[in-house]
């Protein structure tokens, strides 16, 4: 009988060291260290001008502005500089955030022909069509990363930036009237 308690106890402390040695590869089982990532937040919908726009007219006379032409728009992202590198990898986080893909750049060629009924504005002389295309504004933030020993995760900012990025679709283009 002593012979079998003694065989379980050494059983039992074999299985602890067992259990022991198994629990230590659990802080291994962290996420890979160190590494880089880039957080999207402030995010939101904008219509910024293309480079197509009538040529400026008189407004004191309620006028048509018209805008008759084959051309392409175009408009480029905003906030770029000094991040060039980055940008791929930017543009498809925000396109994964924001369910619409999002790049540096964004044209069509388009014979366009629209017109609008100008408002004479008060403190406003003069008034053209351009034509605005959906982009997205939001700010980064890059930062860099490691989890310790205990796999308590630990970040620190590099860099935070505002970008305004133009949505790559077609079908979101608006013609609108600006005054000065």
């Amino acid at each position: 009988m002593r012979k079998f308690a003694s065989s379980a106890v050494a059983a039992a402390v074999v299985a602890g060291g067992l259990v022991s040695v198994a629990a230590a590869p659990a802080s291994a089982a962290c996420a890979p260290s160190p590494g880089t990532g880039y957080t999207i937040y402030d995010k939101h919908t904008v219509y910024p001008g293309t480079n197509l726009a009538s040529t400026w007219v008189f407004d004191n006379d309620d006028p048509t502005v018209s805008y008759n032409q084959s051309s392409t728009g175009t408009l480029s992202a905003s906030g770029t500089a000094g991040v060039t590198a980055e940008t791929s990898a930017i543009f498809a986080k925000a396109s994964v955030s924001f369910s619409v893909t999002v790049g540096k750049t964004w044209s069509h060629t388009e014979s366009w022909n629209y017109s609008l009924h100008a408002k004479n504005k008060a403190g406003k002389v003069k008034v053209r069509m351009r034509l605005f295309h959906e982009a997205k504004k939001f700010k980064v933030r890059k930062y860099t990363y490691y989890y310790d020993g205990h796999c308590k995760f630990h970040s620190t900012t590099k860099w935070r930036k505002q970008f305004t990025a133009p949505v790559k679709r077609d079908s979101n283009d608006v013609w609108g009237l600006e005054y000065k």
